[in-house]
């Protein structure tokens, strides 16, 4: 999705960092709901402390929002999923769906109603909504980092958004999840209007049909899910 270089010795470093972290994760705690919190605040702050943002462009005209401390920077998208999927070891791993949607995030243990599942970071911004983006508010849109940016849609969803401190997403279960579990979360929650999408074909037994985004099916959102939707669409 983006073209980006990066050094041997950054990929050292965001190793280095993944592997004290998980460590950190295992022996500070054993209540396995707080572990995607502890990990993710753990490589949140020894990243933008030991790396730089370099050659950053996506597809999409975005703009970096990162200057001097940063995120990991891939050579290919491949890369991308293999740090993370290495950074959510044992929770949730991203896997082939085997459809027409390709990939999806599955979990690796089971999750209880009000477990944080995943957190994300912001790696771009851009006035306008794409295919990949995220609405945090009337004229922002973020792109986020993985494993959040390939969690699919559904109109029955498990997980339910809230906004975070570093200008994304964090992820909680709003139902019990089983160990293998896709984890999916309802577009609507954060799109005022999904423009790149019509017919939505999620199949779930309560599926709406057609993509109307919060504008036409803000009710539906609040009745279903609750406080999981977007602040900017609270206000």
């Amino acid at each position: 999705m983006f073209a980006i270089r990066r050094s041997s010795r950054i990929v050292t470093s965001i190793n280095t960092t993944v592997l004290r972290a998980r460590a950190t994760v295992n022996q500070s705690s054993r209540n396995l709901s707080s572990a995607p919190v502890l990990l993710q605040k753990k490589i949140r702050d020894e990243r933008k402390n030991q790396q730089r943002l370099s050659s950053f462009s996506f597809s999409t005209a975005a703009d970096p929002i990162y200057d001097d401390e940063s995120l990991p920077i891939f050579s290919n998208l491949q890369e991308e999923i293999e740090d993370a999927n290495e950074r959510y070891h044992e929770i949730v791993a991203i896997r082939s769906t085997n459809d027409i949607r390709g990939r999806g995030v599955f979990s690796l243990r089971p999750f209880k109603t009000g477990d944080m599942v995943l957190s994300s970071l912001v790696l771009s911004t851009q006035t306008k909504r794409s295919q990949y983006t995220l609405q945090k508010d009337w004229d922002l849109h973020v792109n986020l980092n993985l494993p959040s940016r390939f969690v699919n849609h559904s109109c029955d969803a498990n997980i339910g958004v809230r906004d975070n401190d570093d200008g994304g997403y964090d992820f909680y279960a709003m139902k019990d999840i089983k160990e293998g579990e896709e984890l999916v979360w309802d577009y609507e929650m954060t799109e005022w209007e999904v423009g790149s999408m019509d017919d939505c074909l999620c199949g779930a037994e309560r599926c709406r049909k057609k993509f109307g985004g919060f504008k036409k099916s803000g009710g539906v959102i609040k009745k279903n899910y609750g406080e999981f939707f977007a602040d900017y669409l609270k206000k």
